[in-house]
C-alpha cells in the first residue's frame, strides 16, 4: 500500500513540475529597451564607399631618358603654373643640336652650290638655244645641254628637301631639349615627389621606377569618388545631398552634393559592377586632407520629411510564401509584447517609416538585440526606464507607469 502512494505521489508530481516551471517562467518579466513610435524626420539614402580626392590633380612624368639633375620642390610647395619644378641633364641633347645645326647649314651651303651651278647651266643652255637657231651647233650638244638643266633642277629640290629634313630634325631635338625642364601645369601643391637628384626618369605610361617624377593637385577644391552599387544607381541625381565621412576621422562628418554620375559602368574581377558618383566636397577648415583616403559616403536620393518610423534595431524579418519577407515589431501592452505586422516604407541609417501597422505612441521592442530575437508573442516584459519618452507611452507599460 505505502509502495502504491509512492508511485503516484511521483507520477503527480513529473506532471504537476513541467506545469509548474511553464507558468514560473510565464510570470518572469524580461527586461526589454523600448522605442515609441513617432513623427520623425527621415532622409533616404544610400551607403556607399569611395576615397577622397582634389578637384586636379596631375601625374608629371618624363617624355625623354635622362638623368634627374636637379629637383626645385618638395612634398607641400605651393606652385604656380609655368613654375620650373624639375630639371634633367641635358649636354647629350646640346650637343645633338648642335650636331644638327651644323648638318643644316651644310644642307643650305649645298642648296647654294646646286643653285649656282643651275644658273650657270642655264645660262649656258640659252646660248646654246640661240646657236642652234642659226645652226652653229649640232643637236647632240643641245640635247645634251638640256639634260643637264633638267637635272641640275632636279639636284636642287633634292638639296633643299634636305635642308627641311635638317630643320625638321633640329626642331624635334629642340623640342626634347625643352622636355629636360619639367614645369607645373597648373597652380595648386606638390602632394608627391617619386624621383630624387642623380635617379634616371624614364618615359613611361607604367608603374615604373623613374616613370613618375611628381604629383600636382589643384586643393582649392575637394571631392569624393563614390563607387555606388549598379542596383542604387538609378535614385542618385545631380546635385543630391551626401554626407562624407573620412575613416581617418570617423567623428567628422563632410556636406557634398553629387556633381557627376558616369555613364559606364566599372567592373573588378570578382565584384559587382559599380558607378563613379564625384561628390563636391563643401570647404572644412582644419581638416588634414589625404587624397586618396577612404571614405563612407551617405547619398541622399529624396528630400527629408517627417514621417511615422520606427529604430532600425526593432523591425524583425521572416520569410513568407513566395520568397517574399515580411516586417513585424514586437509592440508592449500591458506589460505582455504582441507581435504587429507592419508595412514599411523608406528609410534611413537609423529609422524605417511605417506605412500601416502601428500608431503615434505604440511603444516596440528594440533591444537588447539577443532578448529581442528570442521573444515570443504573450511575454511578460519589463520596459527599462530609460527607454520610455512619453506619458502615453507609460500608461502602456506594467502597471501603468514607471516600473
Amino acid at each position: 500500500m505505502r509502495r502504491q502512494w509512492i508511485l503516484g505521489g511521483a507520477l503527480a508530481l513529473l506532471v504537476l513540475l513541467p506545469l509548474g516551471l511553464k507558468a514560473l517562467r510565464s510570470s518572469e518579466q524580461k527586461p526589454v529597451d523600448v522605442s515609441v513610435v513617432g513623427q520623425r524626420s527621415i532622409t533616404p539614402s544610400i551607403l556607399a564607399s569611395g576615397v577622397l580626392a582634389f578637384g586636379s590633380q596631375v601625374t608629371l612624368v618624363s617624355e625623354v631618358l635622362a638623368r634627374v639633375d636637379e629637383v626645385l620642390v618638395e612634398e607641400g610647395h605651393l606652385v604656380r603654373r609655368g613654375q620650373l619644378l624639375l630639371r634633367l641633364e641635358n649636354v647629350a641633347l646640346k650637343a645633338e643640336i648642335d650636331q644638327l645645326s651644323a648638318a643644316r647649314r651644310q644642307a643650305e651651303l649645298t642648296v647654294d652650290r646646286q643653285r649656282i651651278r643651275q644658273e650657270a647651266a642655264v645660262a649656258k643652255f640659252r646660248r646654246y638655244e640661240e646657236l642652234r637657231r642659226h645652226g652653229m651647233v649640232d643637236a647632240l650638244r643641245y640635247d645634251d645641254l638640256a639634260s643637264e638643266v633638267q637635272l641640275g633642277e632636279v639636284e636642287l629640290r633634292n638639296s633643299r628637301e634636305a635642308v627641311r629634313q635638317s630643320t625638321a630634325s633640329l626642331a624635334q631635338a629642340q623640342q626634347r631639349l625643352t622636355k629636360t625642364e619639367v614645369r607645373a601645369p597648373i597652380d595648386g601643391i606638390v602632394t608627391s615627389v617619386s624621383i630624387k637628384q642623380g635617379e634616371t626618369a624614364v618615359p613611361s605610361a607604367m608603374s615604373i621606377a623613374g616613370g613618375s617624377l611628381m604629383v600636382v593637385a589643384d586643393t582649392r577644391q575637394l571631392y569624393a569618388e563614390i563607387q555606388v552599387d549598379e542596383s542604387d544607381i538609378a535614385r542618385v541625381v545631380a546635385e543630391h545631398a551626401a554626407s562624407i565621412v573620412p575613416v581617418a576621422f570617423p567623428d567628422r562628418s563632410l556636406k557634398g552634393k553629387v556633381e557627376t554620375i558616369a555613364l559606364t559602368p566599372r567592373q573588378l574581377p570578382g565584384q559587382s559592377r559599380t558607378y563613379p558618383v564625384r561628390v563636391r566636397l563643401e570647404p572644412v577648415a582644419g581638416l588634414k586632407f589625404h587624397p586618396g583616403m577612404s571614405v563612407r559616403a551617405d547619398i541622399a536620393t529624396a528630400a527629408t520629411a517627417q514621417r511615422l518610423a520606427v529604430p532600425l534595431q526593432a523591425v524583425q524579418y521572416e520569410g513568407a510564401a513566395g520568397g517574399a519577407s515580411k516586417a513585424h515589431v514586437f509592440v508592449v501592452q500591458n506589460g505582455r509584447v504582441l507581435k504587429r505586422a507592419i508595412e514599411s516604407g523608406v528609410s534611413d541609417d537609423s529609422h524605417l517609416e511605417v506605412l500601416k501597422g502601428l500608431s503615434a505612441e505604440d511603444v516596440v521592442v528594440v533591444g537588447p538585440a539577443k532578448t529581442l530575437r528570442f521573444l515570443r508573442e504573450g511575454e511578460r516584459v519589463q520596459a527599462r526606464p530609460a527607454a520610455v519618452k512619453t506619458a502615453a507611452a507609460a500608461q502602456a507599460l506594467p502597471g501603468g507607469g514607471t516600473p
